[in-house]
Protein backbone atom coordinates (compact mmCIF):
# COMPACT_ATOMS: atom_id res chain seq x y z
CA UNK A 1 0.00 0.00 0.00
CA UNK A 2 3.03 2.72 1.35
CA UNK A 3 4.98 1.53 -2.50
CA UNK A 4 1.70 2.27 -3.89
CA UNK A 5 1.12 5.92 -3.13
CA UNK A 6 4.66 6.68 -3.23
CA UNK A 7 5.24 5.45 -7.26
CA UNK A 8 2.20 7.23 -7.87
CA UNK A 9 3.38 10.48 -6.00
CA UNK A 10 0.53 10.15 -3.55
CA UNK A 11 0.81 11.36 0.20
CA UNK A 12 0.61 7.94 2.47
CA UNK A 13 -2.97 8.77 3.85
CA UNK A 14 -1.91 7.53 7.12
CA UNK A 15 1.02 6.55 9.28
CA UNK A 16 2.04 3.43 10.85
CA UNK A 17 0.57 4.03 14.41
CA UNK A 18 -2.62 4.77 12.70
CA UNK A 19 -2.29 1.78 10.42
CA UNK A 20 -1.86 -0.86 13.65
CA UNK A 21 -4.35 0.62 15.70
CA UNK A 22 -6.77 0.15 12.73
CA UNK A 23 -5.53 -3.60 12.73
CA UNK A 24 -6.30 -4.11 16.67
CA UNK A 25 -9.73 -2.10 16.23
CA UNK A 26 -10.55 -4.09 13.20
CA UNK A 27 -9.35 -7.64 13.95
CA UNK A 28 -8.16 -10.29 16.43
CA UNK A 29 -4.48 -10.80 17.19
CA UNK A 30 -2.93 -14.09 17.81
CA UNK A 31 0.91 -14.37 17.96
CA UNK A 32 1.74 -11.19 16.14
CA UNK A 33 -1.15 -12.11 13.31
CA UNK A 34 -3.91 -10.91 12.24
CA UNK A 35 -7.47 -13.01 12.09
CA UNK A 36 -11.04 -12.23 11.17
CA UNK A 37 -13.86 -13.95 13.56
CA UNK A 38 -14.47 -17.32 11.61
CA UNK A 39 -10.68 -17.44 11.32
CA UNK A 40 -9.29 -17.19 14.88
CA UNK A 41 -11.45 -20.44 16.24
CA UNK A 42 -9.59 -22.62 13.60
CA UNK A 43 -6.42 -21.02 14.42
CA UNK A 44 -6.77 -21.36 17.95
CA UNK A 45 -7.77 -25.07 17.50
CA UNK A 46 -4.77 -25.89 15.41
CA UNK A 47 -2.76 -24.16 18.22
CA UNK A 48 -3.78 -26.09 21.64
CA UNK A 49 -3.37 -29.19 19.35
CA UNK A 50 0.19 -28.36 18.61
CA UNK A 51 0.64 -27.38 22.13
CA UNK A 52 -0.69 -30.42 23.64
CA UNK A 53 1.27 -32.75 21.19
CA UNK A 54 4.95 -30.28 21.30
CA UNK A 55 5.23 -30.97 25.15
CA UNK A 56 8.36 -32.67 25.66
CA UNK A 57 8.98 -34.66 29.05
CA UNK A 58 11.62 -33.94 31.66
CA UNK A 59 13.11 -35.64 34.34
CA UNK A 60 14.78 -32.66 36.06
CA UNK A 61 12.23 -29.49 36.77
CA UNK A 62 13.94 -26.16 36.63
CA UNK A 63 11.20 -24.08 34.96
CA UNK A 64 7.31 -23.72 33.73
CA UNK A 65 8.51 -25.87 31.04
CA UNK A 66 10.32 -28.11 32.28
CA UNK A 67 7.63 -28.30 35.36
CA UNK A 68 4.05 -28.93 32.42
CA UNK A 69 6.60 -31.34 31.04
CA UNK A 70 7.04 -33.26 34.14
CA UNK A 71 2.95 -33.12 34.61
CA UNK A 72 2.86 -34.57 31.43
CA UNK A 73 4.50 -37.50 31.94
CA UNK A 74 3.08 -38.33 35.02
CA UNK A 75 -0.58 -37.77 34.16
CA UNK A 76 -0.05 -39.33 31.30
CA UNK A 77 0.46 -42.59 33.01
CA UNK A 78 -2.65 -42.59 35.11
CA UNK A 79 -4.86 -39.18 36.36
CA UNK A 80 -4.70 -38.34 39.64
CA UNK A 81 -6.49 -35.60 41.57
CA UNK A 82 -4.38 -32.20 42.90
CA UNK A 83 -4.15 -34.17 46.45
CA UNK A 84 -2.37 -36.93 44.84
CA UNK A 85 -0.13 -34.45 42.80
CA UNK A 86 0.78 -31.55 45.14
CA UNK A 87 3.52 -33.53 47.25
CA UNK A 88 4.74 -35.26 44.20
CA UNK A 89 5.16 -32.02 42.55
CA UNK A 90 6.21 -30.33 45.50
CA UNK A 91 9.41 -32.28 45.84
CA UNK A 92 9.92 -31.70 42.04
CA UNK A 93 9.85 -27.99 41.95
CA UNK A 94 13.09 -28.07 44.87
CA UNK A 95 15.57 -27.93 41.41
CA UNK A 96 13.48 -24.77 39.96
CA UNK A 97 16.25 -22.26 39.10
CA UNK A 98 16.54 -19.27 41.39
CA UNK A 99 15.08 -16.76 39.63
CA UNK A 100 12.45 -18.48 37.98
CA UNK A 101 8.53 -17.24 38.72
CA UNK A 102 7.20 -20.60 38.86
CA UNK A 103 3.55 -20.51 38.57
CA UNK A 104 0.94 -22.15 41.69
CA UNK A 105 0.53 -25.78 40.94
CA UNK A 106 -3.15 -25.20 40.65
CA UNK A 107 -2.14 -22.50 37.51
CA UNK A 108 -0.43 -25.21 35.89
CA UNK A 109 -3.37 -28.25 35.63
CA UNK A 110 -6.09 -25.04 34.76
CA UNK A 111 -3.81 -23.74 32.02
CA UNK A 112 -2.55 -27.16 30.67
CA UNK A 113 -4.60 -30.39 31.86
CA UNK A 114 -8.62 -31.44 31.87
CA UNK A 115 -10.52 -32.43 34.72
CA UNK A 116 -12.96 -35.10 35.05
CA UNK A 117 -16.07 -35.88 36.47
CA UNK A 118 -14.10 -37.39 39.47
CA UNK A 119 -11.63 -34.08 39.84
CA UNK A 120 -8.70 -35.85 38.46
CA UNK A 121 -6.54 -34.10 36.25
CA UNK A 122 -5.68 -36.03 33.11
CA UNK A 123 -3.81 -35.23 29.68
CA UNK A 124 -6.15 -33.64 26.75
CA UNK A 125 -6.43 -36.03 24.17
CA UNK A 126 -6.49 -33.99 20.98
CA UNK A 127 -8.43 -36.66 18.83
CA UNK A 128 -11.03 -36.42 21.14
CA UNK A 129 -13.55 -33.48 20.13
CA UNK A 130 -14.65 -33.53 23.39
CA UNK A 131 -11.14 -32.42 24.80
CA UNK A 132 -10.61 -29.92 22.11
CA UNK A 133 -14.23 -28.40 23.16
CA UNK A 134 -12.88 -28.18 26.78
CA UNK A 135 -9.25 -26.46 25.53
CA UNK A 136 -11.25 -24.05 23.57
CA UNK A 137 -13.40 -23.03 26.43
CA UNK A 138 -10.40 -22.55 28.77
CA UNK A 139 -9.07 -20.11 26.26
CA UNK A 140 -12.52 -18.15 26.20
CA UNK A 141 -12.88 -18.13 29.40
CA UNK A 142 -8.99 -16.76 29.63
CA UNK A 143 -10.31 -14.00 27.13
CA UNK A 144 -13.00 -13.38 29.08
CA UNK A 145 -11.45 -12.48 31.96
CA UNK A 146 -9.21 -9.91 30.46
CA UNK A 147 -12.32 -8.74 29.89
CA UNK A 148 -13.75 -8.09 33.44
CA UNK A 149 -10.35 -6.46 33.88
CA UNK A 150 -10.35 -4.13 32.31
CA UNK A 151 -13.08 -1.07 32.53
CA UNK A 152 -15.17 0.93 30.24
CA UNK A 153 -17.22 -0.01 26.76
CA UNK A 154 -16.10 -3.19 25.44
CA UNK A 155 -15.11 -1.73 21.50
CA UNK A 156 -14.02 -5.06 20.39
CA UNK A 157 -14.43 -8.64 21.82
CA UNK A 158 -15.12 -12.39 21.08
CA UNK A 159 -18.62 -13.17 20.99
CA UNK A 160 -17.95 -16.55 21.98
CA UNK A 161 -15.89 -15.60 24.57
CA UNK A 162 -19.12 -13.36 26.25
CA UNK A 163 -21.11 -16.13 25.52
CA UNK A 164 -18.57 -18.75 27.63
CA UNK A 165 -18.16 -15.72 30.47
CA UNK A 166 -21.66 -15.55 30.80
CA UNK A 167 -22.27 -19.23 31.58
CA UNK A 168 -19.28 -19.68 33.78
CA UNK A 169 -20.49 -16.46 35.93
CA UNK A 170 -24.06 -18.10 36.07
CA UNK A 171 -22.70 -20.98 37.52
CA UNK A 172 -20.62 -19.07 39.89
CA UNK A 173 -24.23 -17.38 40.83
CA UNK A 174 -22.34 -14.21 40.29
CA UNK A 175 -25.20 -12.29 38.85
CA UNK A 176 -23.39 -8.61 39.11
CA UNK A 177 -20.52 -9.61 37.27
CA UNK A 178 -23.15 -10.80 34.21
CA UNK A 179 -24.84 -7.71 34.27
CA UNK A 180 -22.02 -5.21 34.46
CA UNK A 181 -19.60 -7.29 31.40
CA UNK A 182 -23.49 -6.44 29.27
CA UNK A 183 -23.74 -3.13 30.02
CA UNK A 184 -20.56 -2.50 29.00
CA UNK A 185 -21.26 -4.29 25.24
CA UNK A 186 -23.13 -2.61 22.44
CA UNK A 187 -26.81 -2.69 23.09
CA UNK A 188 -27.55 -4.47 20.03
CA UNK A 189 -25.37 -7.22 20.66
CA UNK A 190 -27.15 -8.33 23.80
CA UNK A 191 -30.43 -7.59 22.09
CA UNK A 192 -29.88 -9.39 18.74
CA UNK A 193 -28.49 -12.87 20.61
CA UNK A 194 -30.70 -14.55 22.38
CA UNK A 195 -28.64 -15.99 24.78
CA UNK A 196 -26.51 -12.92 25.98
CA UNK A 197 -30.54 -11.28 26.43
CA UNK A 198 -31.20 -14.37 28.29
CA UNK A 199 -28.32 -14.18 31.08
CA UNK A 200 -28.74 -10.62 31.50
CA UNK A 201 -32.42 -10.60 31.74
CA UNK A 202 -32.39 -13.31 34.86
CA UNK A 203 -29.37 -11.70 36.23
CA UNK A 204 -31.04 -8.22 36.33
CA UNK A 205 -34.11 -10.14 37.80
CA UNK A 206 -31.82 -11.72 40.17
CA UNK A 207 -30.17 -8.79 41.41
CA UNK A 208 -33.51 -7.23 41.78
CA UNK A 209 -34.49 -9.69 44.31
CA UNK A 210 -31.55 -9.55 45.99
Amino acid sequence: MVAYHVTQGIPVPLDATDFYRGLDERFIKRDDMYFLPDQVTEYDTARMKMKVESVQTAFLVTNEKTAIGWLYQLLGQTPMTYQEIQPKFMQQVKTVDRYEDMPELSVLLEENFIQDDKGRWYVPDTKKEGDVAKLREKSLLREFDGYLKTKGKLKLFRSEAIRAGFSKLWKDKNYQAIVDIAERLPTQTVQEDPNMLMYYDISLSRIGQA
